[in-house]
């Protein structure tokens, strides 16, 4: 999108873009998306931050004045010295006792939410796939019953509970190590503890505002880029199991994610490939003790102790942009500098792609 000054035309029941295009017949150069073209992925990217963000505050600003019943969440995450750009009923910044972001949302597991419970704390920790045997099994009790307030007492109690099962005595040192690992995340950060607390009594703000149309923004630019990663997939959960599915002709809420670029960075596929190449002897090696390579085996051979969490995120937003959302009816923004370096889900569920041009 070439970067001038053209003329907005704006419609009860359409959102414009700032594309150009002539109307012919209002004689104005612009382009209106039906509303209902939005029930899907938005994607804006470019080099240009100032010029994204223009584009960005352009399309939000339209859904506060002329939509006060459709919610948007905006999630900032590279830079909030723009946020004066957009029109917000309130904004929560990282470390606000009012924003709670929980590691689990709802009141009871169902099969879906349990489901959906145990892949999320998988990836954010990056734990391996047999993992979530362990978490389905300590978590059946809890059913009917409320889950600790507390995540590093949850996680104490997979620890214990793990120690406790006759397993071999080198899994059970695999797996204890990271749980222990995800226990020093929040021990070294209180803040993130406190944040991600299931909450004593009553519901969500941010959640319960946006759900009603309110615009809302939550700054986490104060994060360093793996408590984003957690957070924000947090946010998603928390979405997921509070809206239900409907049959609505036009998006109920609108989530924007600003500077994406992190929190969905694609995993080196071509430099997995080529370690994979250069290990044929000991993946042979591997597959005669096991006969199968596995995933976990894989990421001894990549040396990356983030792979498993790379890939069960990027299948996580597969999903959620794929399907999760769409069913909702909730559509998604993202916003970042390159597509090539973002997870390819992003580019395939998107229905209106844009990219601006920076302003030399």
């Amino acid at each position: 999108m070439k970067n001038k000054r053209v003329k907005v035309q704006i419609m009860s029941d359409k959102i414009n873009l700032g594309m150009e295009v002539y109307d012919f017949h209002s004689g104005l150069i612009t382009e209106n998306f039906p509303l209902n073209s939005l029930k899907g992925n938005l994607m804006i990217s470019g080099e240009g931050r100032s010029e994204r963000t223009a584009l960005l505050s352009h399309i939000l600003n339209q859904f506060y004045a002329r939509h006060p019943d459709i919610g948007v969440l905006l999630i900032q995450l590279g830079s909030n010295e723009d946020t004066y750009l957009y029109h917000l009923d309130k904004v929560f910044e990282y470390g606000d006792p009012e924003l709670n972001i929980p590691y689990f949302t709802g009141k009871w597991f169902t099969d879906r939410m349990s489901e959906r419970f145990k892949n999320y704390l998988n990836a954010i920790f990056g734990f391996r796939y047999e993992t979530k045997w362990v978490i389905a099994n300590l978590t059946l009790p809890y059913v009917n019953l409320s889950l600790p307030s507390s995540i590093i007492d949850f996680l104490e109690s997979l620890k214990r509970y793990l120690i406790s099962l006759p397993y071999y005595e080198v899994f059970i040192d695999i797996k204890v190590e990271s749980f222990e690992r995800a226990i020093e995340i929040f021990q070294e950060d209180p803040v993130l503890e406190s944040t991600v607390m299931l909450p004593l009594k009553g519901g969500l703000e941010w959640l319960d505002l946006w759900s009603k149309g309110k615009k809302i923004c939550v700054d986490l630019t104060k994060c360093g880029i793996y408590q984003q990663k957690l957070l924000v997939t947090l946010i998603t959960q928390s979405i997921l199991n509070y809206i239900d599915h409907n049959n609505s002709d036009s998006p109920i809420g609108i989530v924007v994610i600003e500077d994406a670029d992190n929190i969905m960075e694609k995993p080196p596929y071509e430099e997995y490939r080529k370690k994979h190449e250069s290990n044929m002897e000991y993946i042979r090696n591997i597959k005669e003790e096991s006969s199968v390579l596995t995933r976990e085996k894989i990421e001894e051979v990549y040396e990356d102790e983030n792979y498993l969490m790379n890939v069960q995120l990027e299948e996580i937003y597969r999903r959620l942009i794929g399907s999760e959302f769409r069913d909702r009816n909730i559509s998604l923004i993202t916003v970042f500098e390159n597509l090539s370096n973002i997870y390819n889900c992003v580019r395939n569920f998107t229905q209106i792609q844009l990219q601006v041009d920076e302003v030399k």
